[in-house]
């Protein structure tokens, strides 16, 4: 068993060597590399997190009533934590999961795919009170449905997210435009904007962790890295234009 357990720690080593020399030389890591890495770290910190959700469970349920308040208040925020955590995990394994998966084009119905990504958010489009606008009679593209529908997924999130308006209408917008190889899949939004001193690195992994000095809590920073590996996998790119106070607008090529 000790083996195994130091095997962990030796792993982690070896990758983080990596990504420095890598960082170092100019060069991304290789999508292999980030899998390996990510799944690493991923089974590394099941196992202790599990136990103090376990352990903390454990004393909430037979050890509460003997807790003043203070120490009911600190195990309430360890569980809250630890939920966290646990769902920053099942991100993380998302991830790997779809950084790992084989690209498979087919004809997918943009309209379609659009539809699931508005449900999927409806509760932050209702909650915000958020106008969404997507044109009728969108396309059908020759994608991988399921990282089109992801990558879209992270970029309507974020958009909704940062289309904050206290005094006026939010509203986020689906475009799609022919281009001369592909088509150009636009998500607007009339919020916060990006700092120009960041909106180039909102890509780089834990470059969305930037926007937290504009607006705290806006998730875990690899969500539009994700978007744009997904979209890159399929021979496309992202890219994002951004104004402070004026909104962002994030756009998916997608060749033919």
């Amino acid at each position: 068993m000790s083996t195994l357990v130091a095997a962990g720690p030796a792993r982690r080593r070896c990758f983080i060597a990596t990504a420095r020399e890598s960082s170092a030389a100019g060069q991304p890591l290789t999508t292999e590399e980030l899998t390996k890495f990510f799944s690493i770290l991923s089974h590394d910190l099941k196992s202790p997190i599990f136990a103090v959700d376990g352990f903390s469970e454990l004393l909430i349920s037979d050890y509460s009533d003997k807790l003043d308040e203070d120490g009911q208040d600190f195990l309430r925020r360890i569980r809250t934590s630890v939920q966290h955590m646990k769902k920053v995990l099942d991100d993380m394994s998302h991830m790997v999961k779809m950084l790992a998966r084989d690209t498979v084009k087919r004809p997918a119905p943009l309209g379609e795919i659009v539809q699931e990504v508005l449900l999927k958010h409806n509760f932050m489009i209702e909650e915000g009170g958020v106008r969404v606008d997507v044109p009728a009679n969108l396309p059908t593209l020759n994608v991988d449905p399921e990282k089109m529908r992801e990558a879209l997924s992270v970029i309507v999130a974020n958009a909704l997210f940062f289309t904050d308006r206290p005094n006026g209408e939010r509203t986020v917008a689906i475009e799609c435009t022919r281009t001369g190889d592909g088509h150009r899949i636009c998500v607007l939004d009339n919020g916060v904007g990006i700092d120009p001193r960041y909106v180039q690195q909102v890509f780089d992994l834990g470059g969305v962790s930037k926007l937290d000095k504009q607006r705290p809590g806006s998730g875990p920073g690899y969500g539009l890295y994700l978007a744009k590996r997904l979209i890159e996998s399929q021979g496309g790119s992202v890219t994002v234009e951004s104004k402070p106070g004026e909104g962002s607008t994030f756009c998916l090529k997608v060749p033919s």
